[in-house]
């Protein structure tokens, strides 16, 4: 027996404090808490008079920032202006023949 007391299969979860996007570009601490060091976090929270646990493990995380690539418009916009194009072309096509 290896000593250790846990069901498998582990679900860990992680939890970010904000949005993704909101979020700099920075060298991050990530903690890890067992389910008793999570009760005993949100306690901490709550009231800071109670004592921050202790975390099962710590992680660095290299946050290299959220990436604005992209186009500068908006994809529908580019939808509608093509649809538009098809339907004038369309109706020239269409003058024509019926000349």
């Amino acid at each position: 027996s290896s000593g250790i007391n846990a069901e498998w299969p582990l679900r860990p979860g992680v939890t970010l404090v904000k949005e993704h996007s909101a979020l700099p570009a920075s060298s991050y601490s990530v903690d890890f808490y067992d389910e008793a060091g999570i009760a005993a976090y949100k306690n901490h929270v709550k009231d800071s008079d109670v004592a921050a646990p202790t975390p099962v493990h710590s992680a660095s995380v290299n946050h290299p920032g959220v990436s604005k690539e992209g186009l500068p418009i908006q994809t529908e916009f580019i939808v509608m202006v093509a649809s538009l194009l098809v339907w004038w072309g369309a109706n020239s096509i269409k003058a024509k023949i019926s000349e």
